[in-house]
């Protein structure tokens, strides 16, 4: 027993200052364009700070940090806390937006600008992944912050302290047994990156890309854009009509509005159908690929990534359709 406890302090002591981005700037398609780690940090551009932080650590319990300023001090917080796994406990204190203070209650979505918004404490952001948070999100939707249309700020992320937690174990396996090594592997261990989903270049590809952007958003019957949510509906709608394809803010309307697509043939953009009823389907998503499909799943969620295969979707499957000619 003493020994496993000398190993446990040893293996504290020696993990990495940085195993995972604790905050990450990310341009429109999805690539890095700065990772912040722990202590302090800061981002800048040709408009000055786009991201700023005086203090940030990350243990298995969750990430810390303190003095948060996004885009020269239009967002600010004193304190941001978000566990390894979920969102009970999560907290961000002292947030201030544009010299106002705001709530920071989860999923709370702040208006930035004409196309701009700041998501608080979100989930579901990695896709695939469930268990994906972030602290603050802030999505530049044009240039109006100094920022490119589509920049990301993520601040605050869950899966810093996972890869902690992971190489915390990691090292501590390896010198319970009186090893002093640790294994080479985990260096390079792959952990969930957000904005994962490239366009492939075809119409759909473009469609996918664009509403990745949107993960996080809240679900708001009736919305059609990011600064006030959106329904299923609005979600495909508007993601089309940036594509220069206009869709019917209504999904009975939409499942007719294009060519109908067999289950064995569905590509990236392809809208899927869910919920038969005499009106026909009352709920729909995007086909992203590998059986998956973003949506505006329903009240008090968010836009996010599921699969085709759980049982709600497999059994509630009415049909897909290609909103486009190719």
């Amino acid at each position: 027993m003493r020994r496993l406890l000398v190993a446990v302090v040893v293996a504290l002591a020696v993990v990495p200052q940085a195993l995972g981005g604790i905050a990450e700037v990310r341009d429109a398609h999805g690539h890095l364009i700065a990772n912040g780690g722990q202590g302090a940090f800061g981002s800048l551009n040709d408009a000055g700070w786009t991201l700023r932080y005086d203090f940030a650590s990350s243990s298995a319990r969750g990430v810390t940090l303190r003095g948060v300023s996004l885009v020269g001090g239009l967002v600010y917080a004193d304190t941001i806390f978000v566990p390894a796994h979920g969102l009970r406990g999560a907290r961000v204190r002292g947030l201030v937006v544009n010299g106002q203070a705001v709530s920071a209650k989860a999923n709370a979505l702040v208006p930035l600008g004409p196309a701009s918004y700041l998501v608080v404490l979100q989930e579901a952001v990695v896709p695939g992944e469930g268990s994906g948070v972030v602290g603050l999100r802030l999505v530049a939707g044009d240039s109006s912050l100094g920022l490119d249309p589509g920049t990301q700020l993520l601040v605050g992320l869950a899966r810093a302290a996972q890869a902690t937690a992971v190489h915390t174990q990691e090292r501590l396996s390896w010198l319970s047994l009186g090893i002093s090594g640790h294994a080479p592997a985990l260096e390079n261990a792959a952990f969930p990156e957000l904005q994962a989903i490239p366009s492939n270049g075809t119409l759909g590809g473009k469609a996918v890309a664009i509403a990745e952007r949107y993960l996080g958003v809240p679900y708001r019957w009736g919305g059609a854009d990011p600064l006030t949510g959106f329904d299923c509906s609005g979600f495909t709608m508007y993601v089309y009509a940036q594509l220069g394809i206009g869709l019917t803010h209504y999904t009975g309307a939409q499942f007719y509005e294009g060519t109908r697509v067999p289950p064995d043939q569905l590509q990236p953009g392809d809208l899927v159908f869910f919920e038969p009823s005499g009106r026909g389907p009352q709920h729909e998503g995007m086909y992203i690929g590998g059986g998956q499909f973003i949506q505006a799943p329903h009240t008090g969620d968010v836009v996010k990534i599921s699969s085709l295969s759980e049982p709600s979707y497999r059994f509630g499957y009415v049909g897909a359709v290609r909103p486009w000619k190719p």
